[in-house]
C-alpha cells in the first residue's frame, strides 16, 4: 500500500477531478531550455492535470486554432491519460487512457463553471479557477471548517480581466496560469506568495515562461533542478504540448546505483539470507547471500525498470517472522562517513514475513533519489522508526467493526504502542472514488474519526493523536483497497 503524502491536492479541469499526492519544489529556478515529452505530445492538444512523483496525468483535446485564446476552450472535453516514468524527468511510457471522476461543485455564489481545484489538505485552504459574472476565469480561495468548505471569496489581488487558470499548490505557494498579469507574452505561470497572504504575485522565470503561452506548471522534484512540468505552446502553429523545463541529468537519465542490503532479526545480524533480484518476469539480474554482519553488497543496478526481489534462507530453516531487510545506497564519495554504516545511506526497510521464502517488489530509484513505496500486494511493509496497521471499511461504511478494534488493539500492543510511552499516533482516512467527492472526503475523515475514538478509549490522549481524512486514493489498486484508515505509531526517539 503506497502511503500518501499528508498534503494533497484537487485536480479539476472541465468538469473532471483527479486526487493526487502534492509535491513541494523548490522556490526559485535558475533559467533552463524546455524538453518536450514525445512519448506524450500528438498532434492535438495535451493539458496537463497533474503529477505524482511517478505519473503524469493529461488531458488530450482536438487541436483548434482557439488554443487556448478561447475562454470556453478551458472546459473542453477530451480523453484523460496516464503515462509512467521510467527513468529521469523525461523517459515516458506510452501513455494510457483512463477516466477522470466528474465532480458537480456547490452552488457558490460569483462563480459559474469550474475550470480547475487544488486543495492543500495540510493548510486548510482550497483554491478554484472559475468562471466569473464577468465570462473571466477567476480565482477563488476556500478554507476547511470541519468537514465543509466555507464559501469562497475570489483573491481579489490576483484577479484581472483576463483568465487565471489552473492554480496548483507547490509548498503552501500557489500557482497559476495567467493572461492579465504582466508576462512575457500570452499566457504565463506565476506564483502567489502564502506569506503575503496571496497578494503578490511573482512571474516564474524564463525557462518556464515564454513568449509563447504556458497554461499549466507542477513541481517535478523537490530539488532546484528537478524544475516543472508544463503544458504550453512554445512553437507557432503547434498546439498545446508537455514538456519538462529545469536541468538536464549528466547520466543521460540511466539511474544506476550501487546498492547494498543488511538482515536484522532482533536487533542482530542474519547470515546466510539468499536474495536474488529478476526483472519482473525476466532474467535474474543479481544474487548473492548474507555474511556474518548480515551484510550483501548488490553493486550497481541499473533500475529502469520494476524488479521482484526474493528472500530465502540459504540453509533449510525458515526466513524469521519480522526480521527486516534493509536497503542501502553508497554515499557519494567522502558522504555517509558518519552513518551507522559508514559509506551508505539507508534508503528503504522492509518487514519480511515469517515462511520459506519473502517476494517484494524494488521499484526504480527515480531522479529525486527517492523510493516508492511497495504496493500492498508485494508482502511488504514500510519501516522505518515505525508501523503502520490498516482498517478496511464496507462501501458508504464510516464505522470501524469490533473485530477491527480488536485487531487495532493487538497490534498496539505488538508494537509496544502504549499511553504511557513517548510518541504518537498518525491516522489517515481514505475513500474510494464512487460517488461524489465532497462527500468522500467527508466519508473518509468520519472513518479516521472513528479509529480516534477507539484511541481515546484505549487511554491515548488527544495530544497523542494526529488525524485526517485526505478523500479519495485515487492510487489504490482497487475500491476496496481504497475505503481504509492507516494507523502509524511514530515512537519519540531520544
Amino acid at each position: 500500500m503506497m502511503r500518501i503524502d499528508p498534503s494533497i491536492k484537487i485536480l479539476l479541469s472541465g468538469g473532471m477531478l483527479l486526487l493526487l499526492p502534492l509535491l513541494s519544489a523548490a522556490q526559485s529556478m535558475p533559467e533552463h531550455e524546455a524538453v518536450g515529452l514525445d512519448a506524450l505530445n500528438s498532434a492535438d492538444d495535451e493539458l496537463l492535470l497533474g503529477w505524482d512523483d511517478s505519473s503524469l496525468y493529461f488531458r488530450r483535446v482536438t487541436r483548434s486554432v482557439e488554443t487556448p485564446k478561447d475562454s470556453h476552450w478551458f472546459l473542453s472535453e477530451g480523453q484523460e491519460f496516464e503515462a509512467v516514468r521510467r527513468a529521469g524527468y523525461t523517459d515516458f511510457a506510452e501513455p494510457e487512457p483512463m477516466e477522470l471522476k466528474a465532480w458537480s461543485a456547490a452552488n457558490w455564489p460569483g462563480m459559474d463553471e469550474i475550470q480547475h481545484v487544488a486543495i492543500d489538505a495540510v493548510r486548510g485552504v482550497l483554491v478554484a479557477s472559475a468562471q466569473s459574472e464577468r465570462g473571466d476565469f477567476d480565482l477563488f480561495m476556500a478554507q476547511r471548517m470541519g468537514s465543509n468548505w466555507t464559501v469562497p471569496l475570489p483573491l481579489n489581488a490576483l484577479n484581472t480581466p483576463g483568465d487565471e487558470v489552473f492554480p496548483n499548490f507547490d509548498q503552501g505557494e500557489l500557482l497559476f496560469a495567467s493572461n492579465g498579469h504582466q508576462g512575457l507574452g500570452g499566457f504565463d505561470v506565476f506564483r502567489a506568495s502564502r506569506a503575503s497572504h496571496f497578494e503578490r504575485v511573482e512571474r516564474m522565470p524564463k525557462g518556464v515562461n515564454t513568449a509563447g503561452d504556458e497554461l499549466a506548471a507542477v513541481p517535478a522534484g523537490s530539488k532546484p533542478e528537478s524544475g516543472y512540468y508544463i503544458s504550453a505552446v512554445r512553437f507557432e502553429g503547434k498546439g498545446l504540448d508537455v514538456w519538462w523545463c529545469g536541468q538536464q541529468e549528466a547520466s543521460g537519465g540511466e539511474h544506476v546505483r550501487s546498492i547494498a542490503m543488511e538482515f536484522r532479526y532482533q536487533r542482530m545480524p542474519l547470515k546466510g539470507m539468499k536474495v536474488r533480484i529478476n526483472e519482473r518476469g525476466g532474467k535474474t539480474v543479481v544474487e548473492g547471500v548474507s555474511d556474518a554482519q548480515g551484510r550483501m553488497l548488490l553493486g550497481a543496478v541499473r533500475l529502469d525498470a520494476a524488479m521482484e526481489v526474493a528472500v530465502t534462507a540459504a540453509t533449510e530453516r525458515e526466513v524469521p517472522d519480522g526480521a527486516v531487510c534493509h536497503v542501502y545506497e553508497q554515499c557519494e564519495q567522502g558522504g555517509c562517513l558518519d552513518s551507522y554504516w559508514p559509506g551508505w545511506k539507508r534508503v528503504r526497510s522492509y518487514r519480511l514475513e515469517g515462511g520459506k521464502a519473502f517476494v517484494f517488489d524494488l521499484l526504480p530509484l527515480d531522479a529525486l533519489g527517492r523510493w516508492p513505496r511497495p504496493s500492498e500486494f508485494d508482502g511488504s511493509e514500510w519501516l522505518g522508526e515505525s508501523s503502520t496497521w490498516v482498517a478496511y471499511f464496507d462501501l458508504s461504511v464510516d464505522q470501524v467493526t469490533s473485530q477491527s478494534r480488536e485487531e487495532l488493539m493487538k497490534w498496539l500492543e505488538a508494537r509496544h504502542a502504549l499511553p504511557s510511552l513517548a510518541g504518537h499516533l498518525v491516522v489517515s482516512g481514505y475513500a474510494d472514488a464512487q460517488g461524489e467527492v465532497v462527500r468522500n472526503h467527508v466519508l473518509s475523515e468520519a472513518r479516521a474519526a472513528s479509529i480516534v475514538e477507539v484511541l481515546l478509549n484505549a487511554g491515548f490522549s488527544a495530544s497523542q493523536i494526529q488525524w485526517n481524512g485526505y478523500g479519495v486514493d485515487s492510487h489504490a489498486q482497487n475500491a476496496a483497497s481504497a475505503r481504509r484508515v492507516e494507523v502509524e505509531w511514530v515512537p519519540t526517539m531520544h
